[in-house]
C-alpha cells in the first residue's frame, strides 16, 4: 500500500484523504489481536518505525510486486488480506474494491477490507468481510479463524461469480 499517493482532495468542504487518513484508528491492531499483521507498504513519509513498534511487519512493496510470480507467491503465502480503504473512498461510500482483493479471492484466501459500499453489491460474510471500524475486527478475525478453510472456498465462490472472465466479458460485450 502506498500511505500517500497524492495530495488530499476537497469537494464541497469535504476532505478527501488517502490511507495515511484512514490508519489511524487501526495503528493498534496488532497489540489488540492475536493475528500477525504485514503491511507491503511504500512511501517515504509512512511511520514504518513507529508502526513496527507496534507489531506491525513492514516489507518492501516493490520486492513482492518485481515480478507476476514474485506477487502471485506472497498472496499464495498469505492467510488472508486485511486492508483498509483510502479515506475518499470510504467516506464517499463509492463502492470500490481492489484487483488486490480480487487476486486472493482467486487465490481462495478470505479477504478483510474497510468498507466503502461494496457490500451493497457483493456477498459479504463468507469469504469477503468489509468493516466499517476497529470494534468490528475481533469477530471477523474469530469467524474467520473457527472457519478457514470454508472462508477459503467461499473467497474462491466469490470471485467466481464476480469476477470471472466469462460472464463479466460476456455481459461487458453483451451491454456493448
Amino acid at each position: 500500500m502506498q500511505w500517500d499517493s497524492y495530495k488530499t482532495g476537497q469537494w464541497n468542504k469535504q476532505v478527501y484523504g488517502m490511507k495515511s487518513k484512514s490508519f489511524n484508528e487501526f495503528l493498534n491492531l496488532p497489540e489488540s489481536t492475536n493475528e500477525k499483521f504485514e503491511l507491503a507498504l511504500g512511501s517515504a513519509s509512512a511511520p514504518k518505525s513507529k508502526m513496527e513498534n507496534l507489531g506491525w511487519y513492514i516489507c518492501d512493496p516493490l520486492q513482492i510486486t518485481k515480478t507476476p510470480q514474485s506477487y502471485k507467491d506472497y498472496i499464495l503465502a498469505s492467510k488472508g488480506e486485511w486492508s483498509i480503504a483510502k479515506h475518499g473512498y470510504v467516506i464517499s461510500n463509492s463502492g470500490w474494491f481492489s484487483e488486490r482483493s480480487t487476486a486472493y479471492l482467486a487465490s481462495s484466501k478470505p479477504v478483510v477490507v474497510q468498507e466503502t459500499g461494496f457490500s451493497e453489491i457483493f456477498n459479504t460474510g463468507r469469504g469477503l468481510f468489509g468493516f466499517k471500524k476497529m470494534e468490528d475486527l475481533p469477530d471477523v478475525f474469530s469467524e474467520i479463524n473457527n472457519n478457514y478453510t470454508k472462508h477459503c472456498s467461499w473467497a474462491k465462490e466469490i470471485c467466481n461469480q464476480y469476477f470471472n472472465y466469462n460472464s463479466v466479458l460476456t455481459d461487458l460485450l453483451d451491454n456493448i
